[in-house]
């Protein structure tokens, strides 16, 4: 898992980098025997995620969501500034969806976490 841990200080220029170093999908697919995901986002859109995140007030290790490219992620920051890992939008809404108890008001909830990048 160390691997996918990032720094926090990773700058938004990173973002337009060809080079700059992904993330991969954490979801292993235990739940449907699909194998690991292969769904990659650059660690720099996540970090400036995660970074808005703490500006806006949020403290603590927490799963988080914000919107890439039109698409709604889940990721997991630390306190220190870190990401420990993230989801897909496939497997952010599997996941969201076993966890979130039906009529839960989950989607305003998101919504008003979701930040765009």
């Amino acid at each position: 898992m160390a691997a996918v841990v990032t720094e926090l200080a990773t700058r938004r220029i990173m973002r337009r980098n060809d080079s700059d170093p992904s993330l991969r999908c954490v979801s292993s697919g235990y739940m449907s025997d699909d194998g690991s995901c292969r769904t990659i986002i650059p660690t720099g859109v996540v970090t400036d995620a995660w970074a808005s995140q703490q500006r806006a007030g949020v403290r603590g290790d927490r799963l988080f969501h914000f919107t890439w490219r039109g698409e709604l992620w889940l990721a997991y920051g630390l306190k220190n500034g870190r990401i420990r890992g993230v989801y897909c939008p496939t497997h952010t809404a599997e996941r969201d969806g076993r966890s979130a108890p039906p009529d839960s008001g989950e989607q305003g909830a998101r919504a008003s976490l979701a930040v765009t990048g």
